[in-house]
């Protein structure tokens, strides 16, 4: 009789196991593969950021879902969220606050595809969806951007070569305004994989694109138009 209680005691061991280890295989073999709702990509490097839960943090810290070592972001910047209308961006009291598409949210702003996102000078473009598989594959077949500047009120024209183009006030700028309202160093455009990007400095007077005031890093468009107070630009690509 002892003998037998012992046998049963090591069976129900091996089966207790065993019931175990079936749930976990189960678990394993059913886990549900994350699905992508959205997708952040930089448009300085095409560093891409999958959004795959209905809220993402955005940050400085190690703890959000999307973190930037930039120290122009705040440790806890901003939160993506899904709702049942779309996605929404929410400022987390960061410090340099968000931007959509060149203007700073009061707190939230529901946000749609296409849109420029900017976390101080991080600057990325949101896509919902699959929605940004051709464009990011258009922009990979896309050769360098050979582009002008027209100055609207003279047609004089400035071929935007090299990496990068200086406009400013300062002796031996790329694009020399000589006007006492224009900083000695106002604006920059860089080329960053492919595209044209526009940055204005601590000016005092600003720089607007298509009328909406520069605050970070953006990319240009073929037709958009520059302005730095009375001067005017039309940015245009020959590819």
């Amino acid at each position: 009789m002892d003998n037998l209680e012992f046998i049963m005691r090591y069976i129900l061991c091996f089966l207790a196991i065993a019931v175990i280890l079936n749930c976990v295989l189960s678990l394993i073999r059913l886990r549900p593969e994350k699905k992508t709702y959205a997708l952040l990509v930089d448009v300085t490097n095409d560093e891409q950021f999958p959004i795959n839960c209905y809220e993402t943090s955005v940050g400085r810290s190690k703890s959000c879902d999307i973190v930037f070592s930039n120290m122009t972001v705040s440790r806890s910047h901003a939160v993506i969220a899904l709702r049942k209308d779309g996605f929404y961006i929410f400022d987390t009291e960061s410090k340099t606050g968000v931007f959509v598409n060149g203007e700073q949210i009061n707190k939230s702003q529901k946000i749609f595809n296409g849109d420029i996102l900017a976390f101080g000078t991080a600057v990325l473009k949101f896509y919902i969806g699959s929605e940004a598989d051709d464009d990011i594959s258009h922009k990979k077949d896309a050769p360098i951007a050979r582009a002008t500047l027209t100055n609207l009120a003279d047609n004089n024209v400035f071929k935007l070569e090299g990496d990068y183009v200086t406009i400013g006030r300062k002796r031996g700028s790329n694009i020399e305004i000589s006007a006492p309202y224009v900083s000695r160093e106002h604006a920059e455009l860089t080329l960053q994989k492919n595209r044209w990007i526009i940055e204005n400095f601590s000016s005092v007077t600003a720089t607007t694109l298509n009328g909406e005031i520069i605050y970070s890093p953006t990319p240009l468009e073929n037709g958009d138009v520059i302005e730095i107070g009375d001067f005017a630009f039309r940015y245009e690509e020959n590819r």
